[in-house]
């Protein structure tokens, strides 16, 4: 049986990321369906308070932040390989460039193009995580966004009419980054024409769209938190582990995305690397949780 968990739904953007992922290292891994707003009484158990899609369990560790997730499948199954050495800084790059700067220029006017058929709860959510997220009295917002993500869209355009991929010959995780974003996007018609206007983007689009999404397994929730009470999260720090002045190991740590999503997890460092940091959390439920977390992106604040 997998040891890879998969906590996701559907829709999700960054879940379709984590899947090409997956898929493109040619991995089995369970999947486990969450909702796709909040509360979220099988996932915060894991993380104590993260939120955010997808989520990866293994045993008793739980990988926040796709990030962090694809640095932890490059070091466990590094063939064949997202982040080659000589891309690794350029893919990862583009890949926060992606994650940040193009899902914003993308998420409001996708999501009010949608409006009709989503809830009206998904909207009250999505203002609790990024406050002023709202269908009315945001065309300003929006216009601004499209605008941004069609210029965004032309340029990788450009890049894509030189190169089979957008750092040149092979697939790394700068494409899977822009990738699950351009996807979403394109379900908006103003981004939907602006693809058809841009031949080599959505010539691309269709190669990765038709890459496998690896062997995926359903999970119960409630299976994969007694996978989680079974486990026992492993302490040691690894070879890779370094001393930081600044997150002391055995100290209390509050940990907050600094974007949107804004909830807290709370634990006791157990190690750290350049760009990683592990809290240990007990749950009174499913015990002892190791939470992983990169650093880049999240603030980090040692309780005095």
């Amino acid at each position: 049986m997998s040891d890879l968990i998969l906590h996701q739904y559907e829709l999700s953007p960054f879940s379709e990321k984590m899947r090409k992922v997956l898929g493109f290292k040619g991995l089995d891994y369970h999947s486990v369906d969450q909702p796709d707003i909040a509360p979220k009484p099988a996932l915060t158990p894991l993380t104590g308070g993260y939120r955010r899609i997808p989520v990866l369990q293994i045993g008793a560790h739980v990988y926040c932040d796709t990030a962090l997730m694809v640095r932890e499948l490059e070091r466990r199954f590094p063939e064949p390989c997202l982040t080659p050495p000589a891309l690794l800084g350029a893919a990862e790059i583009v890949a926060d460039w992606a994650d940040h700067r193009l899902f914003s220029m993308a998420a409001l006017p996708t999501v009010v193009a949608l409006a009709e058929i989503l809830p009206p709860e998904f909207f009250e959510d999505r203002a609790k995580m990024s406050p002023g997220f709202s269908a009315e009295g945001a065309g300003g917002a929006v216009a601004h966004s499209e605008n941004q993500m069609l210029l965004a869209m032309s340029t990788l355009d450009a890049q894509l009419n030189r190169t089979p991929f957008l750092l040149g010959e092979q697939l790394t995780l700068a494409d899977l980054s822009v990738y699950h974003i351009v996807n979403f996007a394109a379900a908006a018609p103003v981004f939907g024409n602006g693809l058809a206007a841009c031949a080599a983007l959505n010539g691309w689009l269709e190669k990765i769209r038709a890459m496998d999404i690896g062997t995926s397994t359903p999970m119960t929730q409630e299976a994969a938190l007694d996978i989680a009470r079974a486990a026992q999260p492993h302490k040691p720090p690894p070879q890779d582990a370094i001393d930081d002045p600044q997150l002391p190991v055995g100290a209390s740590l509050t940990i907050q995305a600094d974007d949107y999503g804004q909830e807290v997890t709370q634990g006791e460092i157990v190690w750290t690397r350049e760009n990683e940091v592990v809290v240990h959390r007990h749950d009174t439920d499913i015990g002892d949780i190791l939470v992983h977390y990169p650093k880049q992106g999240y603030r980090l604040a040692v309780d005095a």
